[in-house]
């Protein structure tokens, strides 16, 4: 019964709520520091896959070997999206990359119409600052492509 009363005293109370809110706003802490480092890290990958973007459009600046690594560089890019971006922007990626694919015919305003989503998708992902959620994506949505 002493213990009981040793509990509930004040001395007690004030040793204990400051640890625990010390415990909680470190935890917070790094929770914070997580999500900035993930932005970090989220943005330049996305910069490196914007600028290979480049690749799928003529620009008198590039050789064509030149835009040909551009587009290696993009296949590349998206590849390490999976590690880290929501199913969302893979899915835009990929369905970007079948509308320049030489097999099919693709208006212009189609393929920036899906260049335009895979971009406010990927706009979107940095903007929530959320941590990536689970992937509801299957093995046979990865595509393993190469330039042609």
């Amino acid at each position: 019964m002493q213990s009981m009363k040793e509990l509930l005293t004040l001395d007690f109370w004030k040793f204990i709520l400051p640890l625990a809110g010390v415990v909680v706003a470190w935890f917070w802490n790094e929770r914070r520091k997580r999500a900035a480092d993930d932005y970090l890290r989220k943005e330049k990958k996305y910069v490196a896959l914007v600028e290979a973007l480049r690749g799928f459009y003529i620009d008198v600046g590039h050789t064509l070997d030149g835009r040909r690594s551009l587009k290696e560089k993009f296949l590349l890019e998206l590849n390490k999206m999976w590690f880290y971006c929501p199913d969302e922007v893979i899915q835009k990626a990929y369905a970007f990359l079948a509308t320049v694919h030489t097999d099919k015919i693709h208006s212009d305003a189609e393929k920036e119409g899906a260049v335009g989503e895979l971009m406010l998708s990927i706009r979107q992902d940095l903007l929530s600052r959320k941590p990536t959620p689970r992937s509801k994506l299957k093995p046979e949505d990865f595509k393993h492509l190469r330039v042609t």
